[in-house]
């Protein structure tokens, strides 16, 4: 038995938080409000389930009491309004986010929390469920930026239009008994570095793998897919990454099975078993 999990605060948790907000470059020559408190400001109207960000300004505002308990839970003695608030958000580079979700990992390691979270062990080793999945966050037919995506949609009289989104690619280590979950670091799914071709999921998974391999070495992963990732070169990479995986594919009339089963008839569908140990040895 280990030792039993400590209770995480939040308290603790706000402050790593902070801490790392307190290092992202400031862009702006001159500022009446420090760019800590439009992170902070950004992470409370989460943490707090507003609505929207006008709600949580129009709050705010309204309630004296509710301010001082921002400014004693999140440290922030001035909340920007909503609009400066996305304005001033859009300028801050994504990369600058991965230190936090290391510190807040290490904070639940050393905490015991993760231990919680273990799935099985294979071969008397930890291992964990860490399910993925892309998911979109924004779309317009009007508004865009250098980083959109570009989709084309067709109504019923096959007239095209263009919507413009941003998508994201996210992980979480995940236990089926738990309601609770511990997000990774996201990866964004976009145009980058001026590129004329959308990014996809699958490209976004890649970044995500190296990423998650270099500052997770040790870590031992169960990867929980849907049906995008099952292909050849995704599982040869997994494979080469060292982590395990358990692809979601519905039985469907799709290409994908009728090769399969045709496979089966002509020897070309190979089947391959793994066995491991599972479980505590009496």
């Amino acid at each position: 038995m280990g030792r039993q999990a400590n209770k995480l605060k939040v308290e603790e948790c706000n402050e790593i938080i902070l801490s790392e907000f307190s290092k992202f470059k400031e862009k702006r020559p001159i500022f009446e409000i420090p760019l800590k408190n439009f992170l902070m400001s950004s992470f409370a109207v989460f943490a707090l389930k507003s609505p929207s960000l006008l709600q949580f300004e129009n709050q705010l505002k309204e309630h004296k009491i509710r301010m001082h308990n921002l400014n004693s839970l999140f440290k922030i003695d001035r909340v920007p309004s909503d609009t400066h608030l996305r304005d001033i958000l859009e300028t801050v580079e994504y990369n600058q986010y991965r230190p936090l979700f290391q510190r807040l990992f290490s904070y639940i390691q050393r905490s015991k929390t993760l231990e919680q979270f273990e799935f099985m062990k294979i071969n008397g080793q930890s291992h964990y469920l860490l399910a993925t999945d892309g998911s979109g966050y924004f779309r317009s037919e009007k508004l865009v930026c250098d980083c959109c995506m570009i989709e084309e949609h067709f109504d019923e009289n096959n007239k095209m239009t263009l919507k413009f989104g941003h998508n994201i690619l996210a992980g979480s280590i995940v236990h089926p008994d738990l309601k609770q979950v511990i997000p990774m670091c996201p990866e964004p799914i976009m145009r980058l570095d001026g590129s004329s071709k959308n990014d996809s999921e699958q490209t976004a998974f890649r970044r995500f793998l190296a990423d998650f391999k270099r500052e997770h070495p040790k870590l031992k992963i169960i990867f929980l897919l849907d049906a995008l990732y099952a292909n050849g070169p995704i599982i040869k990479l997994l494979r080469e990454y060292g982590y395990e995986f358990l692809i979601a594919v519905k039985e469907t009339k799709s290409l994908l099975f009728m090769s399969v089963k045709e496979g089966e008839t002509t020897g070309e569908t190979q089947f391959h078993e793994r066995v491991f140990e599972s479980g505590e040895k009496l």
